[in-house]
């Protein structure tokens, strides 16, 4: 995904940039590595879990931490 890309339908966290859009894990609550994936229809920059996201796993060398 580019950073340009505009992702509808988030839960409010997932929105805020606080929880994963595939996964909806709470960055808040679960440490794990997160990549930017896009933005909200509100502007904010949303993230994926490095595990959940393919091209977040090829950033991080195909390593999930």
């Amino acid at each position: 995904m580019s950073g340009d890309t505009i992702i509808a339908g988030l839960t409010a966290l997932q929105a805020d940039g606080l929880a994963c859009v595939v996964c909806g894990a709470d960055y808040l609550d679960v440490r794990v590595p997160h990549l930017p994936v896009g933005r909200s229809v509100t502007g904010s920059q949303v993230f994926a879990c490095v595990g959940c996201d393919p091209d977040a796993r090829r950033a991080a060398g195909g390593v999930l931490r």
